[in-house]
């Protein structure tokens, strides 16, 4: 009963929230000239107008002028959402919460609830924050419920009385990767973890073959952002551990076309030493033929012992991979974690401090 409240008290507000204009569908509509607002929602609709396209849905969907059809509406919803209309994207995730016209899909829900919500849609934030509360379809997440309870609190009283207590910091769960797409990042958490929130976005390597820092490196507690970058790179968010000494990653996401990385290794070797330079030139193309992001770092010689080190004890593994892979002329590969020292994935091998 709260989601069909919720689709009738949306459906009733739309009309002030599409913004109407003279000579326009919505002016027809606001005179109750249903008909007319039909025919100039569907040419401005064919012109791209995502505003259009919300009215052809509110018309469908609330049958004015005919019966109900709830598949029209939808598309219509669709078309409007991937513009980027917080409206539409809300009334697709209220479709998909409730699961009256179509099964209910929780995920769907919480994907486009976000986007709405990363747009300043109060209500959208507002019912994360329930889904969250409650664990209605996924596990209960009262930290992500206040986040989002919270971005609503101005616009929305009931959400501003929430008060959850706060959620024990224990473990890491990987987020799971609901959208990656042009800077718009959203992302849900099945379980209770930590609620720091680590989102990369990585440039292919240049003609060089060397890797880049990644373009973005963001820390948030909240489960989506809307970033200034641009379409061709790959992302992925990490759960970091409260004190930092590891990490769980969703998968790499963005470019069809874009291998993710097997991990990233920075090579540092000796700039005067030419012979060290060409060794470090070899282990990186045979890195990059076995699917790692490699670059070369030009250093003078460090006062350390350690060969490979890593910054977070879930990249201990990788980082023995490669001892095995670089042997020394003693047959020991010193390996360490160093905290605070790498990105989550990335494997320095100092070739500088073995001379």
């Amino acid at each position: 009963m709260r989601r069909a409240a919720i689709i009738a008290g949306v459906l009733a507000i739309l009309c002030p929230a599409i913004g109407w204009a003279q000579d326009t569908g919505a002016d027809a509509f606001a005179r109750n000239d249903l008909t007319t607002a039909r025919a100039l929602w569907q040419d401005e609709a064919a012109a791209g107008s995502a505003e259009a396209m919300l009215g052809l849905g509110l018309l469908a969907d609330r049958g004015v002028d005919g019966a109900r059809d709830p598949a029209a509406a939808f598309d219509w919803y669709a078309q409007a959402a991937a513009l980027g209309l917080a409206e539409a994207q809300f009334n697709l995730a209220i479709i998909h919460d409730a699961g009256t016209d179509r099964p209910r899909d929780v995920d769907a829900a919480i994907l486009w609830y976000t986007r709405a919500a990363l747009r300043g849609h109060a209500r959208a934030q507002f019912n994360l924050g329930l889904l969250y509360e409650a664990g209605d379809g996924i596990a209960a997440n009262p930290a992500l419920a206040q986040y989002w309870f919270d971005k609503a609190a101005v616009a929305i009283p009931a959400a501003a009385a929430k008060a959850l207590p706060p959620q024990p910091a224990i473990g890491v769960t990987a987020p799971d990767l609901l959208f990656a797409q042009a800077g718009e990042v959203v992302w849900t958490i099945n379980g209770a973890s930590s609620q720091r929130f680590l989102v990369e976005a990585l440039r292919l390597p240049d003609s060089t073959g060397d890797y880049a820092t990644p373009e973005i490196t963001v820390v948030t507690a909240g489960s989506g952002l809307l970033l200034d970058a641009d379409a061709d790179v790959l992302w992925r968010v990490s759960t970091l551990a409260p004190d930092g000494t590891t990490y769980a990653a969703s998968g790499w996401a963005g470019m069809a076309d874009i291998t993710p990385p097997a991990g990233r290794v920075t090579l540092i070797a000796d700039p005067s030493s030419p012979a060290m330079r060409t060794a470090a030139e070899v282990f990186a193309t045979d890195l990059r033929h076995a699917g790692y992001w490699v670059r070369l770092d030009a250093r003078a010689p460090e006062e350390s012992d350690t060969y490979i080190s890593f910054g977070y004890s879930a990249d201990k593994s990788l980082a023995a991979d490669l001892a095995a892979y670089l042997p020394t002329l003693t047959g020991i590969t010193p390996v360490k974690q160093s905290l605070n020292t790498t990105a989550p994935g990335e494997i320095i091998v100092n070739l500088a401090a073995f001379r």
